[in-house]
């Protein structure tokens, strides 16, 4: 079994520069385009769930994060840059959004039928990893992470949570990446230091999502200590080709910053309060989930998220009209192909087809161009299929559309 860092140089899909540095991976066109093809899957769908997107700044103010607590406790892990109108003061990478999102919240009073506010971002952030642990596209140090926060009130809370964990199952039954498992992150024993010192906020948060975990039925494990700083989480978690345990998705359960950060509403009862905040993502670090899509299909991704979806094969050079043709069709249906009219035989077009592991190649001879129908050809199969030109087209971009996980060409035959 080929590891994703194998498999990424094979498949042209990301390289690493020593004079870019440890960490920080080139994603190539191959690259960006398949994160393109993920990022908009989440973000339509998160727009269709009621989520406002944002844009906030890749860096900070150090009091940004003293306000957060990331100044205190997670310090070590970002990066900083000295203010040079300032001395003694620092500006710091993000190594989350969170407290950019909560200011805007405050830029406004808000009242209990205001929220919840789910605010979602794909957002690049920054952490300072030890070089040791540093992985191909699995671990980083700089990553593009479907970012999300609900802030919402108690009462809300256990609806939001279990509709942020039904959107997890969603994207991950789309991408095809199951084999994960859920770990139910607590407080350790540390008596301070590591965490929010706050122990009956703690003892709530934590009984809150244990029933929640309850109530979603599906078995999980406890993890002492792997709470993050200001609550409880749920992380789900998975296992790469090396068999290195990775967090793919997280969410956690926030009764801190919002306090931290003097966030209210105005209740029912005319009083004010602090909300919650669900911190959440839908498909994690893109990067790290494109690694591991790489290893679970060796490369051979699905059709929908192929960076190339399909390749259309002239037979002779005279073909090479109708190729392009073809090609400008499917091109706007949606998909994205290119049309191989190079001056080879047959034989080595689809052998270079082959190890760039195209989904679907579509072979233009005599026969084709003069019938207007098409051969085509599944990836890893010698057998060819005869289907009527625009069938083809209305049949390959439905499976687009429906991202489907496998081609079923038999449907050509009805």
């Amino acid at each position: 079994m080929k590891d994703h860092a194998q498999l990424g140089r094979e498949l042209d899909l990301f390289h690493h520069s020593p004079l870019v540095g440890k960490g920080l991976p080139l994603l190539t066109p191959r690259g960006t385009t398949v994160l393109r093809v993920l990022k908009r899957f989440v973000e339509d769908e998160e727009l269709r769930r009621g989520y406002e997107y944002t844009a906030t700044p890749f860096m900070a103010d150090e009091d940004l994060y003293k306000v957060s607590g990331h100044w205190e406790l997670y310090q070590d892990n970002m990066f900083l840059i000295p203010d040079t109108e300032n001395k003694g003061h620092s500006l710091a990478l993000r190594p989350m959004t969170c407290p950019f999102q909560f200011q805007l919240y405050l830029r406004r009073a808000h009242s209990y039928r205001d929220l919840p506010v789910r605010y979602a971002e794909t957002s690049s952030l920054f952490r300072n990893e030890a070089s040791g642990a540093l992985h191909g596209l699995i671990r980083t140090r700089q990553f593009t992470l479907s970012e999300g926060h609900i802030i919402c009130t108690p009462e809300q809370v256990p609806e939001e949570f279990m509709a942020a964990l039904e959107l997890v199952r969603f994207v991950t039954g789309k991408i095809g990446l199951d084999g994960y498992w859920y770990r139910f992150s607590i407080r350790g024993d540390e008596a301070g230091g590591k965490y929010i010192d706050n122990p009956a906020a703690w003892e709530k948060s934590q009984a809150l999502l244990r029933q929640l975990l309850v109530l979603n039925g599906e078995p999980f494990v406890e993890a002492p200590g792997e709470a993050a700083f200001y609550g409880p989480k749920l992380d789900i978690q998975y296992k790469d080709s090396w068999g290195r345990e990775e967090t793919l998705f997280t969410l956690q359960l926030d009764f801190a910053l919002p306090e931290r950060f003097g966030m209210s509403y105005t209740g029912a009862d005319g009083a004010e309060h602090h909300p919650m905040v669900i911190h959440r993502s839908s498909i994690g670090c893109y990067e790290r989930t494109l690694a591991l899509l790489l290893e679970k299909y060796q490369g051979e991704l699905p059709f929908w998220l192929a960076p190339e979806q399909l390749r259309i094969l002239s037979v002779g050079e005279n073909h090479g009209e109708s190729a392009e043709a073809l090609r400008q069709k499917l091109a706007e249906s949606g998909l994205r192909c290119a049309a191989d009219k190079r001056d080879e035989t047959l034989g080595r077009k689809i052998q270079d087809a082959r190890v760039l592991k195209i989904p679907l190649l579509v072979i233009l001879g005599d026969q084709e161009a003069s019938s207007g129908s098409i051969s085509l050809r599944l990836a890893g199969s010698r057998d060819t299929l005869q289907a009527d030109e625009q069938k083809f087209i209305d049949w390959i971009a439905a499976a687009n559309r429906q991202k489907s996980l496998k081609l079923e060409p038999a449907a050509l035959l009805d």
